[in-house]
C-alpha cells in the first residue's frame, strides 16, 4: 500500500516542530570559530559556524558590531529549520567570546613562519610591457570579466592565456598548482592569479602553504587579485605585486602600456598646442605686415609703372601685328614664285621631264650615252626609252 505525499512545505513544517519539542535541542551550547559573518539591513547577523571539519548556519535577531572572522566563540540558542529553504540553523540567544580560533591562530603561527624564512620579502620587477599574461582562475568566475574588460581598455597587442581552474574546494589546490606549473613552462611574461571576493572558507585555499611555496618558486613574477579589499591570503603575501581586486591586478599589469597612452596623448596635445601656438604668431606677424605694407607701399609708382606697362604692350602689339603682316606678304609673294617655276606646270603645256634610271634629271650632254635608259615623264604618263644617239644642238636665238 503507497503512502500518501505531502507537500515539501508540510515536511519542513513538521521537522521544525519536532526539533522545537527536543529539549537537548532547544537549549545547546555549542563552540566554534565565526566564519562569513555578516550585518542584515533588518538588523540581523548572519555568519558560519565551524571547527576542524564541519560548519553549521547561524542568525542572531540583533546586531553584533565586536564580532569578526575568526574569533572563538560559544553560542547559545536553539536548532531550527528555515522553512523556505528546508535548511536547519542555530538561533542564537547568547555568544561568548573565548579568543582566537585555531584556523586563524594557525593562519597567523604560518605566516609569521614564512616571513621569517623571508618568503614575504622578494617583490620583482614586473615587465613593463607584457607580451603574455598567463591567468590562473575560473572561465565561468565573475573576475575574469572583470580582467578581460580591463586589458580591452588598452590599444595594445599583448597575448592572453586563460588557465581555468577552481578556485575553491578539494581539487582547487592541484589545479592551482598545475597552473603555476603551465605557465612556468611556457614563457610567460607576467602570471595572474585572480579570483572574485568570497567568504573565509571560499578563500582559504590560497592560505595554503603549497600553493605559497609554488608562487615563491615561480620564476615567472606573479601579481594577485583575490577577493576583496579585507582579504589578504598567504598567496598575497608571498607574490611580487599584491592587489586588492582583480581589476586592480589587471590594471597593475597594464599600467606600462596605460602610460605610454598617457604619454602618447599628452605628446599630441603639446604638438597641437605648439602648432597652435606657432600659427597664431605667424598670423599676427601676417596682419602686421599688411598694416606696414598698406601704410608705406608706393602705390603711385606702381600704378604709374603699370600704366607704363600697358603702353609698351600695345606698341609691341602694333609692332608685332605690323611685322607679320609684312612676313605674310612676302610669304603670298614666294608662293606665287613657287608656282610659276613648278615643274608640273610646264608639264600642262606638254613639256616632258627627262631622267634616268637612278632618278636624276638629265640636264647635260655627259649625263648620257648611247644606249643608256632613261624615263620621259609627260603630264599624264611616262615612257622608258633607250638612247640610240647622242648629239649636241646650238642654242637657238
Amino acid at each position: 500500500m503507497k503512502l500518501k505525499p505531502i507537500k515539501v512545505s508540510v515536511l519542513n513544517q513538521y521537522i521544525k516542530k519536532y526539533l522545537m519539542s527536543n529539549s537537548i535541542l532547544n537549549n545547546l551550547r555549542v563552540e566554534g570559530e565565526i566564519s562569513n559573518i555578516r550585518m542584515s539591513r533588518s538588523g540581523y547577523t548572519y555568519f558560519s559556524l565551524c571547527d576542524e571539519n564541519s560548519c553549521i548556519n547561524c542568525v542572531a535577531f540583533f546586531v553584533d558590531s565586536v564580532s569578526k572572522n575568526g574569533d572563538k566563540i560559544i553560542v547559545e540558542g536553539e536548532l531550527s529549520v528555515y522553512e523556505t529553504k528546508g535548511t536547519y540553523q542555530l538561533i542564537v540567544r547568547n555568544l561568548e567570546r573565548v579568543g582566537l580560533g585555531k584556523i586563524l591562530l594557525d593562519l597567523e603561527v604560518l605566516k609569521e613562519k614564512l616571513k621569517a624564512q623571508g618568503m614575504f620579502d622578494r617583490h620583482r620587477e614586473l615587465p613593463v610591457y607584457p607580451a603574455k599574461i598567463g591567468i590562473i582562475t575560473s572561465k565561468s568566475g565573475a573576475a575574469i570579466k572583470d580582467i578581460l574588460k580591463t586589458f580591452e581598455s588598452v590599444k595594445a597587442d599583448f597575448e592572453i592565456v586563460i588557465y581555468n581552474t577552481l578556485v575553491q574546494g578539494e581539487k582547487s589546490k592541484e589545479n592551482i598548482l598545475d597552473g603555476l606549473k603551465y605557465f612556468n613552462k611556457n614563457e610567460t611574461d607576467v602570471i595572474l592569479i585572480s579570483r572574485g571576493g568570497g567568504s573565509f572558507e571560499d578563500l582559504n585555499v590560497f592560505n595554503d602553504i603549497n600553493i605559497a611555496e609554488e608562487v615563491y618558486k615561480s620564476k615567472v613574477p606573479v601579481v594577485t587579485g583575490i577577493g576583496h579589499e579585507t582579504d589578504r591570503t598567504l598567496t598575497d603575501y608571498v607574490a611580487d605585486e599584491y592587489c586588492h581586486t582583480p581589476t586592480a591586478a589587471a590594471e597593475r599589469i597594464i599600467r606600462g602600456y596605460k602610460d605610454i597612452e598617457e604619454k602618447i596623448s599628452s605628446l599630441v596635445y603639446a604638438l597641437k598646442r605648439g602648432t597652435y601656438n606657432c600659427l597664431a604668431l605667424k598670423q599676427a606677424d601676417i596682419k602686421s605686415s599688411k598694416y606696414l605694407l598698406k601704410n608705406y607701399l608706393p602705390l603711385e609708382n606702381i600704378y604709374k609703372l603699370k600704366n607704363e606697362l600697358e603702353g609698351y604692350k600695345n606698341i609691341l602689339n602694333n609692332v608685332s601685328n605690323k611685322k607679320m603682316k609684312e612676313c605674310n606678304f612676302q610669304l603670298q609673294l614666294l608662293n606665287e614664285k613657287l608656282n610659276i617655276h613648278n615643274y608640273k606646270n610646264q608639264l600642262d603645256k606638254g613639256f616632258a621631264v627627262v631622267s634616268d634610271i637612278n632618278g636624276n634629271i638629265v640636264k647635260h650632254i655627259n649625263q648620257v650615252k648611247v644606249k643608256s635608259l632613261l624615263n620621259i615623264r609627260f603630264k599624264d604618263f611616262n615612257i622608258e626609252a633607250e638612247t640610240i644617239n647622242v648629239q649636241e644642238v646650238e642654242n637657238e636665238r
